[in-house]
């Protein structure tokens, strides 16, 4: 099992003032949250430390839950799709490539949410966007 880091709200806010836009959003999205106290996994503080201190570019995880977010299509807290978006954003800073090489796989999990939420699912269409999301991700690391 993952380390957790754990942090009172307050102190999250005092953070995001600092921040910028949509910050505590994606900070939300990746925790869990019991009263006043916020917990994210180890592998999420580390990716969500890394994309807001500038270390890196946004990965193809997060490129997608970008695009599905400007579909009206967003990720619920604790729900699975930022546990995902993390995974592809971590496999493909190690092994570039692998969502290309993941795409079916990748399409499942869209698949897989879009039945949750009672949504039809095309798979060239969801390709597509994995797809796309892999470009944007590869060109925002170029610069």
């Amino acid at each position: 099992m993952s380390s957790m880091i754990t942090f009172p709200m307050e102190s999250l806010r005092h953070f995001a003032k600092r921040r910028p836009a949509g910050y505590l959003d994606d900070v939300l999205s990746n925790a869990t949250v019991e009263g006043d106290m916020v917990s994210l996994t180890q592998q999420a503080y580390d990716l969500l430390r890394a994309k807001y201190s500038g270390v890196s570019a946004a990965g193809p995880g997060t490129e997608l839950k970008k695009l599905l977010k400007s579909l009206g299509i967003e990720a619920k807290p604790n729900c699975s799709c930022n546990k995902r978006a993390l995974l592809m954003d971590e496999n493909e800073s190690k092994a570039p490539g692998w969502c290309e090489e993941n795409i079916d796989t990748i399409s499942g999990w869209l698949a897989e949410e879009s039945k949750k939420r009672g949504l039809p699912y095309i798979a060239s269409a969801g390709k597509l966007l994995i797809r796309m999301a892999i470009r944007r991700a590869k060109r925002s690391n170029k610069s």
